[in-house]
């Protein structure tokens, strides 16, 4: 599906993808053009006019480029990614593949992402957005695409603290499995936001025709807040470890507490197994007519218990 939008003083409006290329080539207003889910065929059709580079076209409907931005003189190629975290513990990363030129912006993704649905949302509401320019735009769409990292940081912290207690409960299977799906979903999410926070760094410097002066301390704004969701993801990964460990503790000293408690069991029965071994073997009580051997062999094991029971707690291993 293609989706094109022109702004000016007047107000924005949707035009055809074709008419807003035209206007995008006579400089009527400022135009955005968003590609869901098309050929590469089709882009290369259409934007040819604004002559857009072929590697640049091939890279937008690739999915499986790390966030960065390309210079090409008039206009800039910027690849981010959309984050959603989801109930089983992984993460959700959907690539926005974006031109930035002096008059237009081109936006590509395969599938709906809550910051492109936002400005077509917002935009007829407050034309302005784009009526400014592209980078006023980039701005917008960067701005929703990491206000909607900060829930995710939530999740993570309020997921941390529930494996903390669950640790201490029951160290079982669950609790490991539940450390490492997160731990999955934390790296793979690491692998993203540390390019992001880089690629919007460069954005806020003055070599890039395409952004204007004014939009840089937005932009800047926008990187302060990716810095602190990489610099929480570092923490994160941190206490993850922590739990992670401890975690093996927990069950390595349960393990220990069992080992102990047979190793008593064992203890206790070995002079059991020594004095009945023996008497059973050399003794038989009614042919030496001897009244009370049983009891006598049952109060010596019943002595034995204690003592090796007294002797263990006198050394302070149980």
């Amino acid at each position: 599906m293609i989706r094109a939008w022109r702004a000016d003083a007047s107000g924005a409006a949707t035009v055809d993808p074709a008419e807003a290329v035209k206007l995008a080539m006579a400089d009527a207003g400022t135009v955005w053009i968003d590609f869901d889910c098309e050929e590469q065929a089709t882009l290369e059709q259409l934007l040819a006019p604004l002559q857009v580079h072929p590697l640049a076209i091939e890279d937008m409907v690739q999915q499986i480029n790390r966030p960065k931005v390309d210079n090409y003189g008039s206009y800039l190629y910027v690849v981010m990614h959309s984050a959603r975290w989801e109930q089983d513990d992984k993460v959700t990363l959907r690539e926005i593949d974006i031109l930035v030129g002096e008059r237009f912006i081109v936006t590509y993704h395969d599938g709906t992402t809550r910051s492109v649905a936002s400005a077509h949302e917002v935009l007829p509401r407050r034309p302005e957005i784009l009526a400014k320019g592209p980078a006023e735009m980039l701005h917008f769409l960067l701005d929703v695409l990491v206000d909607h990292y900060l829930p995710i940081m939530d999740q993570l912290a309020d997921e941390i603290d529930q494996l903390e207690h669950l640790v201490f409960r029951a160290a079982d299977r669950e609790a490991h499995s539940r450390i490492l799906r997160l731990k999955r979903g934390m790296a793979a999410l690491r692998r993203v936001v540390g390019p992001e926070r880089d690629t919007v760094l460069a954005l806020t410097r003055d070599e890039f025709r395409p952004i204007p002066a004014e939009v840089r301390p937005y932009l800047r704004d926008v990187f302060d807040r990716l810095a602190r969701v990489n610099d929480l993801l570092d923490s994160f990964r941190d206490e993850v470890a922590g739990l992670l460990e401890l975690h093996v503790s927990v069950v390595s000293n349960r393990l220990n507490q069992v080992i102990k408690v047979l190793t008593v069991i064992a203890t206790l029965g070995l002079p059991l197994t020594v004095v009945t071994s023996y008497y059973g073997m050399n003794f038989h009580f009614a042919a030496y007519d001897w009244k009370y051997g049983e009891l006598y062999v049952l109060g010596l094991l019943v002595a034995l218990v204690g003592v090796t029971w007294w002797i263990l707690k006198r050394r302070r291993w149980l």
